[in-house]
């Protein structure tokens, strides 16, 4: 399968509007942020913390994701954000070295420099990965697992059931778009590109398979930012399944995923819940690949309630 067919990328985020209250009203404003440079592996990294309530490293880009969650979502969720440098924003190949062993052990140097005991991990898109193995490797140290768009595995069985479930369940208006975006951005005009750029557009001209609303254009996510190309693509051809240690970790584990994600397919889900009973499964009904951004008072719901239960 193409590069471009097989992007479960960590996507930088776009500025989004906020969710409102269950009420109607606006959120109210979370908690102050605080911010600072820790060190990882030798490398000063700069970091961000907002909100109150269970503490969450994100794993992922996790500075783009600043905008992502709603003001109500962080009156539940202390957020840590922090640049990686050394692995999704390297510059250059200075994350040629990066594999699971130290994404795992990055996460893990940001709880020890904070002074965390233990921590939630939360991941979106094929850095929920990284979440679910931190869970299986820090048993101990894990309150909570919150996986967006995250596919259960990784490798060529992933490609395969992508293009099943698309070619299936997709309507033709959709896949019409699809071929729509094709002809404007074809792969002879994409190879003028820097690969940053083309990497970038590849995601754009996939956006059917990752918006309920088809016709979204994301471009305006990619502008400015920073994104370890090489590093995502390899890690997301890596074969890799972290289900069959998750039941040694009694975290609790939310998996949401969008009724149209047809770079994850929710059905890749099915049966979790009976083989692994701490984990739950929510799917949003009008969302694709990023329901934070398409149903952000849905996607806020599901994980509130969750907090709640977890208890």
């Amino acid at each position: 399968m193409k590069v471009a067919h097989i992007l479960v990328v960590i996507a930088a985020i776009a500025s989004v509007r906020c969710a409102s209250s269950p009420s109607g009203k606006p959120a109210p404003p979370a908690a102050s942020r605080t911010s600072g440079v820790i060190t990882i592996r030798g490398t000063s990294h700069p970091y961000l913390i907002e909100g109150t309530g269970v503490t969450c490293i994100i794993v992922g880009p996790a500075p783009q994701y600043a905008r992502a969650f709603s003001d109500r979502l962080k009156q539940h969720l202390r957020l840590v954000y922090v640049d990686f440098k050394q692995s999704w924003n390297a510059e250059s190949d200075a994350g040629a070295d990066a594999n699971m062993d130290t994404l795992v052990d990055e996460v893990d140097q940001v709880r020890r420099a904070l002074g965390l005991d233990r921590i939630c991990v939360l991941g979106h898109s094929a850095a929920g990965i990284i979440a679910l193995e931190y869970a299986a490797r820090h048993a101990a140290l894990t309150t909570h697992v919150i996986v967006i768009g995250t596919p259960p595995f990784l490798g060529a069985a992933l490609g395969k059931a992508r293009t099943e479930f698309w070619d299936s369940d997709a309507s033709p208006e959709r896949k019409a778009a699809y071929e729509r975006n094709k002809q404007r951005l074809p792969d002879d005009v994409l190879k003028t590109l820097s690969p940053r750029d083309a990497f970038a557009m590849r995601y754009v001209r996939t956006g059917p398979k990752y918006f309920y609303d088809a016709s979204y254009d994301y471009a305006g996510a990619w502008l400015g930012q920073r994104l370890a190309t090489e590093l995502v693509l390899r890690f997301v051809g890596l074969e890799f399944d972290p289900r069959p240690r998750l039941a040694s970790n009694t975290a609790p584990v939310l998996v949401l995923l969008g009724r149209y994600d047809y770079a994850v397919p929710y059905p890749l889900w099915d049966g979790i819940e009976d083989r692994i009973p701490h984990v739950t499964r929510r799917r949003l009904e009008r969302s694709g690949h990023f329901p934070m951004l398409e149903e952000p008072a849905a996607f806020d719901d599901a994980i509130i309630r969750w907090l709640e239960a977890a208890r």
